[in-house]
């Protein structure tokens, strides 16, 4: 079997040192598209040219329903930019990037040699060994020193941490998590959306669990027991936490999915459990609640997410062979 059918089973002893550097980008590739997304859509493609990486966004694997603004779409491309960013500073390729907008380009990479590191080293191992952590959390509170380091990841790029420990606000968040599972699961538009994700094996269940969850999710109204179970788990988390921006453009969403990259990856090294929930900020007037109760107006609010700690979580999301997502010369 090649390295390119295990995606996840990538080794930095396998980089191409003596390689062009166009090789060496492509080798980076590896470590970018396990970086995390919404739906695990990885919405993602890329193409190397000389030294330069080009990042797209594929449209093709946009959940139009659920996420109608395309918030998560580029924020999942930004984790999947850091990835590739963190590796590449591994490997001692020095690399700068530019943003774009209005094209299905979203940033071009330009590659360097011989830079010093600039990352912590754990990040790069982290990379691998990242999970989203669907389970309940135990309820031991994470030592401020701890996230006063992951909120250290955030100090570039004008983005903010918000981080709720405080029980009141946390319930009210609870609150607005039910009502958000209800409203989406009454819309048959994105039962069946999900459906088709859970159906596909994105989500990681074999074929046959695939198809009985996508005709469950499709066909019954689950919203009451999504709502209870996410309550649930959100209760569990000692920190509930969100990632806000002072723009709303797609770079800043972008630079938004970087942040939370880094903060995954060094939680990862920490021993910290992460687990993104998005249903409020996909319904527009809970997010606006939600927008309410946090921050001030001149915040634009991209994602919600636990924090803490709990058992391992083993299994690892399929993941699109390096061959999927590179783009095809024109």
């Amino acid at each position: 079997m090649k390295n390119s059918d295990r995606p996840w089973e990538v080794h930095e002893s396998e980089f191409p040192s003596e390689g062009i550097i166009e090789e060496q980008a492509k080798f980076l590739i590896r470590y970018a598209i396990l970086a995390p997304s919404s739906h695990n859509s990885q919405p993602w493609e890329f193409d190397v040219e000389d030294e330069k990486l080009h990042v797209y966004a594929d449209e093709s694997e946009w959940l139009e329903v659920a996420d109608a603004d395309k918030r998560e779409l580029y924020f999942s491309v930004g984790c999947a930019l850091e990835n590739l960013l963190v590796a590449a500073d591994r490997f001692g390729l020095g690399a700068t990037v530019d943003y774009f907008e209005g094209t299905s380009k979203v940033a071009e990479v330009t590659l360097g040699k011989d830079t010093p590191s600039s990352y912590p080293s754990g990040l790069f191992r982290a990379i691998t060994e990242r999970r989203t952590n669907h389970k309940v959390y135990h309820e031991g509170r994470i030592e401020e020193d701890v996230l006063d380091s992951l909120e250290r990841t955030f100090e570039k790029d004008d983005i903010e941490l918000l981080k709720i420990t405080d029980g009141e606000e946390k319930e009210k968040i609870t609150e607005l998590q039910t009502r958000a599972d209800e409203k989406q699961f009454d819309d048959p538009e994105y039962r069946k959306e999900l459906g088709r994700w859970i159906g596909s094996g994105a989500l990681g269940a074999n074929w046959l669990m695939a198809r009985v969850g996508q005709l469950a999710v499709t066909h019954l109204d689950l919203g009451e027991s999504e709502g209870k179970k996410n309550s649930e788990l959100l209760k569990s988390a000692p920190v509930v936490a969100f990632v806000s921006t002072s723009t709303d453009d797609r770079e800043a969403r972008v630079r938004a999915g970087q942040a939370f990259e880094r903060l995954f990856l060094s939680a990862t090294s920490e021993g910290i459990a992460v687990h993104p929930m998005n249903q409020i900020l996909q319904v527009r007037e809970l997010k606006e609640e939600l927008t309410n109760l946090l921050s001030p107006a001149d915040t634009n609010l991209q994602l919600m997410f636990r924090l803490g700690y709990a058992p391992p979580e083993d299994e690892r999301r399929p993941r699109k062979p390096v061959e999927s997502v590179l783009r095809k010369p024109e």
